[in-house]
């Protein structure tokens, strides 16, 4: 059995996977007691939102109707 590779699931996944990670980020900048640790984290929450954005720039346009 072959199995058909398909850039487009694998960029769709690491998207979910960022989202999954930012999602989580945002919980422990809640709860994070330090400025610091505060700074740190939304420096860090940031980056993954950019590589949100930047990999869905990758994804191919959805077929207009």
């Amino acid at each position: 059995m072959s199995t058909v590779y398909n850039p487009e699931s694998e960029l769709i996944a690491e998207i979910e996977r960022s989202e999954i990670e930012a999602r989580d980020m945002r919980r422990k900048i809640d709860v994070a007691r330090h400025d610091e640790d505060k700074r740190v984290m939304g420096k860090l929450l940031r980056e993954l939102e950019e590589r949100v954005a930047y990999l869905r720039t990758r994804l191919p346009a959805p077929p207009s109707e």
